[in-house]
């Protein structure tokens, strides 16, 4: 065997040595430093499924992030849409879900009323409630007159830690004139929301001490 072939030899045992040591490259005889080699495929898959499961960070200082155990906060999120006397239509616990019947907010003789069926042309005669929708939503009523809304509600109990949990509230609301034209749906400016988070909040603030 001639001296070249016996040289390429030696050096595809010494590649094949340096990979088989799994140090993340390979060492090049006349070079000072190795090359490193990207990694398998497959590693680099989950590696990337291991950081997608990391939660994501929560401002714990939000007005809707409690410090209390999930199933205290869910318990108060609860009794909040009880003390609202809004009817819940679904409820899962093990999916910290909570959707409220969907409903219908007028003015009757003066009254605000929230019912669970469309309104009648006849219950609504005398409603009004532009200065309802400016308190809940932003919304410019311009020259229309709102006379009942479309409301859905759902909160979401999502536990960050052991003694963390967030509440997510999605609230929606439609407008309608007498004529039934449904209007765009406006965006909530939170009141409706922040009554439920306070509710909540004085909820938990009343747990015996055991619980805290």
């Amino acid at each position: 065997m001639n001296l070249s072939r016996i040289r390429a030899l030696t050096f595809l045992t010494l590649i094949f040595f340096a990979a088989s040591c799994g140090g993340g490259g390979i060492y090049y005889p006349g070079k000072k430093k190795t090359v490193n080699v990207p990694p398998p495929k497959s590693e680099k898959v989950e590696a990337e499924k291991v950081e997608a499961k990391k939660p994501a960070k929560v401002d714990t200082s939000a007005k809707n992030v409690f410090d209390a155990p999930f199933i205290d906060v869910w318990v108060a999120a609860i009794e909040s849409v009880n003390w609202m006397k809004w009817n819940i239509a679904f409820i899962d616990e093990r999916e910290g879900v909570i959707r409220l019947k969907e409903a219908y907010a007028y003015r009757k003789g003066g009254k605000l009323l929230r019912t669970y069926s469309w309104p009648s042309k006849e219950s609504i005669q005398t409603s009004s409630i532009n200065d309802y929708l400016q308190k809940v939503g932003r919304y410019d009523p311009g020259h229309s007159n709102t006379v009942f809304t479309q409301e859905n509600l759902k909160m979401t109990i999502i536990k960050v830690s052991d003694n963390v949990t967030k509440v997510d509230i999605d609230y929606t609301i439609r407008p309608y004139t007498f004529s039934g034209k449904i209007g765009y749906e406006i965006e909530s400016n939170g009141f409706i929301e922040s009554l439920l988070l306070e509710r909540i909040s004085e909820s938990l603030d009343g747990r015996p001490l055991a619980k805290r």
